[in-house]
């Protein structure tokens, strides 16, 4: 009965050193657990239950000068063989994960490629120079996920432009370039050799997501933002992309991107993470309604101020942006940032009213009103991110009892900021006091978590009421005195980790850190 659960999901880890138990290295007396693992999907028929496939870690590599020598050492040639018996026998395979340090050769490609059940394929690409066979990955027709990661055109990388114009069906893409090019502004990237059949062919792939990461390349017109169709994409992730680091080497071919005015529209877009602020999004945001989360994450803009303020201006901006001192390598001015965050915001106020998931960039010091603003017109928030001075109770009430469906409410901090600082100064149980003597009112009924901070975490409980027996008198006038508030219901809470609520959006969003895993 336990069988078919077991195997349904594999995943064999290996390590280049050995790793010791009890005094013992793994495997004693017998293979590593890698090699035990791969022996057991050969040799039993528990391959006929499994459905996801991955090899994932580090492998000692020898011989490897026999790759200057133009063949493929054994060691690397018996593990790929050893691979593919595994997945010969995998008859209901619909995953499969290549994450070795080392790349997958045409004899992987060749068992996956007669698996028609496949529908999810992730690739991890090698990132030492050595001189290696480059395999055209072969048409996989079913697949719907494609995740390609660790991408350098000098490491070798394999050519997918041949499965992205055949995989009709693909849905989610994912795309992550070492970060190496851009930090040394190494133009080794070119988008032809993954987009230039689909150009050839004028084929616009259907996807519905779509995740880049570090892209460092140049836009040369030849209409790759085309490539995919504008009308299905839902969802889109773009860090460390066309210009959202501040870095004066890079902005030669971030420009090529923003100089180009004729990027579709994404109508149906549904979702946007984002570590960049530029005053071309709020453009953007204006050209298009319906967005439901925006997450706007690690912004690196280096001009911000503590005392900065960002006000809600009545209408959004609807024209395209002067390119006179607006080039991305360029951090913006007090002023400017100040502006963008207004645009933002009203963007989202006339645009996207629908808007349930909101995480703002620890940098906007957000007045009272606009926050009430916000919530205000975006009344089905259930996910509220933002950074302020901490506002007073009232305000706070008022904002809560805007958006009855809130119930995660995070305070954002700028680290080393003067309001950190003042946080943390005081004692934890000063907050805790704070809050649970305040979040007992009607008005925060169906919040459950809330943040001050990324250190402390509040998951919220019942409302606690004090006993007749023990009620006391509060004479009149002092009826918000602290002797007041102990007597007074208060609100019960448990105190969490980060871990603890990473599976929540506005927590487990809020970074720039790579997961090869589709959400």
């Amino acid at each position: 009965m336990a069988l078919p659960r077991l195997y349904e999901e594999v995943t064999l880890r290996s390590y280049a050193d050995l790793r010791y138990v009890n005094g013992k290295p793994e495997g004693f007396g017998n293979g590593s657990p890698f090699a035990m693992g791969l022996n057991t999907l050969v040799s039993k028929t528990y391959t006929d239950y499994t459905r996801k496939f991955r090899l994932v870690g580090e492998t000692r590599e020898h011989d490897t000068d026999d790759y200057s020598k133009g063949r493929v050492p054994d060691n690397s040639m018996m593990l790929q063989v050893a691979a593919r018996a595994a997945i010969d026998k995998m008859k209901n395979l619909t995953a499969f994960a290549w994450e070795l340090n080392t790349k997958a050769l045409h004899t992987i490609y060749q068992g996956i490629m007669t698996k028609p059940t496949l529908t999810s394929l992730t690739l991890r690409c090698q990132t030492k120079r050595i001189p290696r066979p480059t395999t055209l990955i072969p048409p996989l027709p079913n697949l719907i996920t494609l995740v390609v990661y660790d991408i350098d055109p000098l490491c070798y990388p394999d050519d997918f432009s041949l499965l992205l114009l055949t995989a009709k069906k693909l849905q989610n893409l994912t795309l992550h370039w070492n970060p190496r090019m851009r930090e040394i502004g190494e133009e080794s990237v070119n988008l032809t050799n993954y987009f230039g059949r689909c150009l050839a062919a004028k084929h616009v792939i259907p996807l519905v997501r779509l995740a880049m990461y570090n892209l460092y390349a140049r836009n040369t017109g030849e209409g790759f933002e085309h490539c995919t169709d504008a009308s299905t994409v839902q969802e889109m992730t773009l860090i460390n992309c066309m210009g959202s680091t501040a870095d004066p080497m890079n902005v030669f071919l971030d420009d090529t991107w923003r100089l180009n005015t004729k990027h579709p529209v994404h109508h149906n877009t549904k979702m946007l993470k984002m570590d960049m602020v530029e005053k071309e999004h709020t453009t953007m945001l204006t050209r298009f309604h319906g967005l439901e989360r925006l997450y706007l994450v690690g912004n690196k803009v280096k001009a911000w101020k503590s005392n900065g303020m960002a006000a809600t201006p009545t209408t959004p901006c609807n024209t395209t942006p002067s390119n006179a001192g607006m080039s991305i390598g360029t951090p913006l001015s007090e002023y400017e940032y100040k502006s963008v965050a207004g645009d933002y915001l009203a963007a989202i106020q006339s645009n996207h009213r629908t808007m349930r998931h909101l995480l703002l960039p620890d940098t906007w010091q957000l007045h009272d009103d606009a926050l009430i603003e916000v919530c205000k017109s975006c009344t089905n928030l259930e996910q509220l991110g933002f950074s302020c001075i901490v506002p007073p109770f009232p305000i706070l009430r008022k904002m809560v009892a805007s958006v009855p469906k809130l119930f995660a409410l995070r305070v954002l901090m700028p680290p080393g900021s003067e309001l950190a600082e003042k946080m943390d100064s005081m004692d934890v149980e000063m907050h805790e006091f704070a809050m649970s003597t305040e979040l007992w009112r009607p008005e925060y009924r169906n919040l459950k978590y809330v943040g001050m901070g990324d250190k402390l975490i509040f998951k919220l409980g019942a409302v606690i009421f004090p006993s007749r027996e023990k009620a006391i008198e509060i004479p009149p006038g002092q009826e918000n005195s602290m002797n007041a508030r102990r007597a007074g219901p208060r609100r019960s809470f448990t105190r969490l980790e980060w871990k603890d609520v990473e599976h929540i959006e506005i927590w487990g969003m809020d970074t720039t850190e790579f997961d090869p895993t589709f959400p």
